[in-house]
């Protein structure tokens, strides 16, 4: 086994990313987050989209490069599980994004990919209401950028189905796998 892989851990950072995405309305609100306030209570806008931002790329690259090694091993190891039937099985009536620019089916597989060879992200922002002052809050949507054999690609991935599908296909993953035996003769 190439990398022991922490399941848990990986599930944890799923939920977190899960929880920010729901929250970040909540706390933008309450903190009256907007870009081109002046006034402000704790947080600029600057300060909350920073600090955001840095900890959902982190999860996400950090869980898009866990669930492509998972899926190398079992391609490598596991000969009678069907990949690509559990990644349809994981995105089965969610949307995890839309493909923009480019001609690719958008995948749980092929969004880690476009997550890890990404040249560009940036995060949507909504406003709670059409004031000029309402408070801005991430909508969820994280878009990628990028180039591939010369063709330019963009992908808006809606983070919360995104992580839905990905904690479903880190359970079923642990469930057809046997993960006792190939760790018990690992050195």
């Amino acid at each position: 086994m190439p990398h022991i892989i922490d399941f848990d851990g990986l599930e944890q950072n799923l939920f977190i990313l899960q929880h920010l995405t729901y929250g970040s309305k909540e706390f933008c609100t309450k903190n009256k987050i907007n870009r081109d306030t002046e006034e402000f209570i704790d947080y600029e806008w600057w300060q909350y989209a920073g600090l955001l931002k840095s900890i959902a790329s982190n999860t996400i690259i950090e869980s898009a490069i866990k669930v492509r090694i998972l899926q190398d091993f079992v391609k490598k190891e596991s000969n009678d599980i069907d990949l690509t039937k559990l990644d349809n099985e994981a995105c089965s009536n969610l949307s995890i994004g839309t493909v923009s620019k480019g001609t690719f089916t958008l995948t749980l597989r092929e969004s880690c990919n476009k997550i890890v060879h990404a040249t560009e992200a940036k995060m949507r922002w909504s406003n709670t209401s059409n004031s000029a002052d309402a408070p801005e809050y991430w909508n969820g949507i994280y878009v990628l950028w990028g180039e591939n054999r010369g063709q330019e690609w963009q992908v808006e991935l809606n983070i919360e189905a995104w992580c839905i599908a990905m904690i479903r296909f880190n359970r079923e993953i642990q469930e057809k796998v046997d993960w006792i035996h190939i760790s018990k003769y690992d050195e």
